[in-house]
């Protein structure tokens, strides 16, 4: 069958907490079909026709967890291609095109990792496969992904990892290696595709001693230990301009290699 014909629908799988109404529709300037799961105190699902024949399919669950949410959208998606979402951005008018396009160009793509006008990346800027570890410099924001490689190959986002578990960060870079050492072809194309809005966090309280203790135990989980360590220096000196104002450079050290030792989150 041809690239053209088999890739020909988009949804995006948006995640958010405790929307009352539909405004973020709207002011997400959704214009595909699009999975949105709304963790709040009720379970419930609804459908909303937006304009040019696309849909929103409105979830309401009392699951909590980001890992859950994406699993959830991903269950109750029926696209061929799926682009990871949060409440704080905004899309391009073109969205749904360039992501098409970009599966047309690459046919043998399985994931295409996008970029952000406002976000500056540190993946090279050209078409091409990213190496392995380049997958912890990406944020949820930019995965695109054919559905039936991540349900054919059982990938999940991990629970243990995300906002609402407790560990900080971290399930998209997971999922992302999972997805590489599965032998899922990921690429980056750099084309623009959203904006990024200013919204409060519901897991990052700044550079505190909290944060580097989550991050020790989130590297050590996804990368295990010898390679954490490493990772974890490199992360502390070419962070530094980051959190200096926040924590100095020994006390960072300190908690991040705590939580590499402690190893707490596997259980």
């Amino acid at each position: 069958m041809e690239l053209k014909k088999a890739m020909r629908s988009v949804e995006i799988l948006l995640s958010c907490m405790n929307e009352e109404d539909y405004s973020i529709i709207l002011g997400s300037n959704i214009k595909t079909n699009t999975v949105i799961i709304n963790q709040c105190s009720e379970n419930s699902m609804n459908q909303i026709n937006i304009n040019n024949n696309k849909y929103v399919k409105w979830i309401n669950s009392t699951e909590r967890g980001l890992s859950k949410s994406r699993n959830m959208a991903i269950h109750n998606s029926c696209a061929d291609i799926c682009l990871i979402a949060d409440n704080d951005e905004k899309f391009d008018d073109d969205c749904e095109h360039k992501i098409l396009k970009a599966y047309e160009d690459l046919p043998d793509a399985d994931i295409i990792i996008f970029d952000l006008h406002n976000k500056p990346t540190k993946l090279k800027p050209k078409i091409y496969l990213p190496k392995r570890l380049e997958m912890l410099r990406v944020c949820s924001w930019q995965i695109t992904f054919k559905r039936a490689s991540i349900i054919d190959n059982k990938l999940i986002f991990d629970v243990k990892l995300g906002a609402g578990t407790g560990n900080g960060a971290g399930e998209e870079n997971k999922f992302l290696l999972d997805c590489y050492d599965k032998g899922l072809k990921i690429y980056h194309v750099p084309e623009k595709i959203a904006v990024m809005t200013e919204n409060e966090s519901t897991w990052f309280s700044g550079y505190n001693e909290d944060f580097f203790y989550k991050k020790g135990m989130t590297i050590r989980y996804i990368l295990g230990f010898w390679i954490s360590c490493v990772y974890g220096v490199y992360y502390l000196i070419f962070k530094y301009k980051l959190y200096k104002n926040q924590i100095v450079f020994n006390k960072a050290f300190k908690f991040l290699f705590y939580g590499i030792f402690k190893n707490q989150l596997k259980y």
